[in-house]
């Protein structure tokens, strides 16, 4: 008996002999659970980097992964010259690298890498060259991680290292990574620390690395790691933080991503991404009330000088060294809109070359910012906030006559302004607008006419000092806020073509403002351009959000010979029942202001009038955004529980379809088939081939191990199959009642106490 075992056996073990020495399924087994963790992994980084290509430098990067694993198997059999071509290609990486970052810093206006790291997403994301930067040198660094502690020393926590990249591009992004990204990623990585077995000495050569396919494995991971990971995804985490917190990071990324400029807290020395892709959690930051007649209030955070062709710079026109320290322009306030008035009023009445403004052309206001949590170091305040009288006038730092300039510190004015505090400004509405109308000059002519006024002999010197005031405080405008040099000719000229017929700069400006709404414009959050050119937004999608219309006003206006600056803070247009305005993350805004001849700086929002109409749909009480992240989750749920009862069914779902398909062959084909089946029931039950053991073989070992023979099927079966018998359908369906009878014991092993009872024998431990 023993030796017909050994002969039966014979075949398989030569069988596994020669599998073993082509080892393609063993190093593709050893392979896989650290090449798919990489490949999660390069996903998430490029995801966070530039979107839209995250898939195809993940393909590739699985790609040079296998190359690259594949070539250090071959490199740590020859121990010196592979030491010696590893170090080889870790320098070309690392060259290749650097050389990567030098010439993307030389290409976009020498941009550091640092700075395009820190851009948000769609802002600073698509240069090539540092993208490939990272896929070059951080890629080899992560594939030569994995393969060492996966394929040469086993460590989980090397392996852990590479989960840490990831995590510390978002945290450094302040991005969010996706719930599903983090439940793949730990799912593989503990896939790699149960599955892939490395150095355990017990293990022979042909075994380490090969996966485990034992069912309770493969059970009990996946039921501890995704229904964790995806009952963890379906409760929401409440958030605690320190008052401390509160202060420093309430308009942070996660809070505000309205425009998208990163933490709110503190003045920025960019503006804000003009890509789409930007949520709103909809909740209020803070409240604003003030006693004017606006329908909608346009509360200033800063404004922006240069344009360097992807977002906007400030510049330091202070020479501070600080260049970014001034809340609402470079300089802070100007000559404020009563400034002006007053002056032009005092012009007027000793001149004929100026209407007169009149007494209530501009309206003081009072007004407040509020809220328990809201605390960041500026002041979200309308245009014209006045800041040179009481205790502002004290601590002002004086530029020319009744003009201040006041450094940022807190609040967007130097003065410990504290929460709830009441602040004034000079209110723009529809009555300075329509003298700013009919002013009806351009700003050539506007400075040719306060130039000779302030050297009329004939007029009064407060008249002559009026003039001079209004035509430095023009002048400062004219020279700091005209640059276009990073703008194509095109939309210069359609700029010029817009405005050709105008006969002032106030026309001008209303032209530019309209323009966007009557041409097919449309207002988007999610749109994410191919091309993040200014130029491409105008002519070719004409699809974006404020920022793409601010910016694209700015340099139109700046292109017909206006002063324009680009300015981002909030708008207040939701009323509540208490007649204050609420100020929701997703009302972040950004909007334009224009230095009209005898005005002053007027504001001007070219966004297309959808964008309250879409934060009023996102306030209905269906939020749309949860809606599909808790669908998701669900979803995640399903398919996570269609896998494990899947996976626990498996053999059962097999059975079934084996079972289907035996009635309907013949009777022959039918014993044959049954036979096949017990031997496929066997091998699952035990993980062992039995297809070389005879049927009297079989039957001794179901006996011994099992004690239930299915002997009508064996008996059925050698004559069929060794004898030419045809059997019948009645003789069929008996063996098959008594298969049935047996399968329980077919398929899975006896435990020893159920055995011993079925035996009839003392169950002895």
């Amino acid at each position: 008996m023993k030796k017909e075992k050994e002969q039966a056996e014979a075949p398989v073990i030569g069988k596994n002999k020669q599998a073993h020495s082509v080892n393609w399924g063993e190093r593709l087994s050893s392979y896989i659970c650290p090449m798919l963790l990489g490949g999660v992994l390069c996903f998430i980084v490029f995801y966070a980097l530039y979107r839209p290509l995250a898939a195809q430098y993940t393909a590739f990067f699985m790609g040079a992964e296998f190359l690259l694993f594949m070539l250090f198997d071959v490199l740590k059999k020859r121990r010196i010259f592979g030491g010696v071509m590893y170090t080889v290609l870790m320098i070309a990486a690392v060259f290749a690298s650097l050389s990567m970052m030098f010439n993307g810093a030389m290409s976009s206006g020498f941009m550091t890498p640092v700075s395009w790291f820190y851009g948000e997403e769609g802002s600073y994301s698509y240069r090539p060259e540092y993208l490939n930067a990272v896929f070059v040198g951080g890629g080899f660094f992560m594939i030569s991680i994995l393969y060492y502690f996966t394929q040469i020393r086993y460590r989980s926590l090397g392996v852990m290292l590479c989960l840490l990249f990831p995590l510390v591009i978002y945290a450094k992004r302040a991005d969010a990574l996706p719930d599903i990204l983090v439940t793949i990623m730990i799912s593989l990585f503990l896939a790699v620390m149960v599955h892939n077995r490395r150095i355990d000495p017990a293990i022979e050569d042909k075994k380490r690395g090969v996966l485990l396919t034992n069912t309770a494995y493969i059970i009990s991971m996946a039921i501890f790691v995704s229904v964790t990971g995806a009952v963890t995804m379906m409760i929401d985490k409440p958030k605690y933080f320190s008052k401390l917190e509160r202060d420093s990071s309430y308009f942070d990324y996660y809070q505000t991503q309205g425009t998208g400029s990163g933490d709110f807290d503190d003045i920025s020395a960019e503006s804000s991404t003009r890509q789409g892709g930007l949520q709103y959690t909809n909740n209020p930051i803070f409240y604003f009330e003030t006693n004017g007649n606006n329908q909608e209030y346009y509360l200033r955070r800063q404004a922006f000088d240069k344009f360097n062709g992807s977002v906007w710079d400030s510049t330091d026109k202070l020479g501070s060294g600080d260049s970014y320290a001034y809340a609402y322009s470079s300089i802070l306030p100007e000559y404020a809109a009563d400034d002006v008035v007053n002056d032009m009023t005092v012009l007027s009445k000793e001149t004929n070359v100026f209407p007169t403004p009149g007494e209530t052309i501009i309206e003081r206001r009072t007004a407040r910012v509020f809220d328990e949590t809201f605390a960041p170091r500026y002041l979200p305040a309308p245009l014209n906030t006045v800041t040179d009288e009481g205790e502002f006038k004290d601590l002002a730092y004086r530029k020319y006559p009744s003009t201040s300039i006041i450094r940022a510190k807190s609040w967007g004015v130097d003065k410990p302004l504290q929460l709830n505090d009441r602040f004034e400004y000079w209110e723009q509405g529809a009555k300075l607008n329509a003298y700013a109308r009919s002013v009806g000059m351009t700003g050539k002519e506007y400075l040719e006419k306060l130039t000779a006024l302030s050297k009329d002999k004939s007029l009064s010197e407060d008249a002559r000092n009026a003039a001079k005031r209004l035509k430095l405080d023009y002048e400062s405008a004219y020279d700091a806020y005209r640059d276009i040099s990073r703008v194509e000719d095109r939309l210069v000229k359609l700029a010029c073509d817009l405005t050709k017929d105008c006969k002032s700069d106030f026309e001008k400006a209303l032209v530019l403002e309209n323009y966007f709404e009557d041409n097919g414009f449309e207002y988007s959050l999610e749109y994410y351009p191919p091309d993040d050119s200014i130029e491409y937004f105008v002519f070719e999608s004409k699809t974006g959000y404020c920022a793409g219309f601010a910016t694209a006003m700015t340099l139109m206006a700046r292109a017909v010979d206006l002063p324009a600056r680009y300015v981002e803070g909030f708008s207040a247009y939701e009323k509540t029942d208490s007649g204050s305005y609420v100020v929701r993350d997703g009302h972040a805004h950004a909007f334009v202001e224009v230095y009209i001849p005898g005005a002053g700086w007027l504001t001007f929002d070219p966004t297309v009038s959808d964008y309250m109409v879409l934060a009023e749909e996102d306030d209905d009480g269906f939020d749309m955004e949860l809606f599909l992240r808790i669908l998701s989750r669900f979803i995640v749920v399903i398919i996570v529980a269609f896998v494990i009862i899947f996976i626990v069914l498996l053999d059962r779902i097999i059975e079934g379809f084996f079972r289907l398909r035996l009635h309907f062959a013949d009777p022959t084909k039918k014993v044959l088939m049954l036979y096949a089946n017990v031997l496929r029931l066997v091998k699952f039950s035990t993980k062992e081939d039995y297809s070389a053991y005879t049927v009297k073989m079989l039957s001794e070992y179901l006996k011994e191990t099992r004690t239930v023979v299915p002997e009508m099927l064996f008996d059925l079966f050698e004559r069929t199959a060794f004898g030419g018998y045809s059997p019948t359908n009645e003789e069929f369906e008996a063996a098959y009642r008594e298969y049935l009878r047996c399968y329980k014991y077919l398929r899975r092993l006896p435990r020893p106490k159920e055995l011993a009872r079925l035996k009839g024998v003392p169950y002895v431990k």
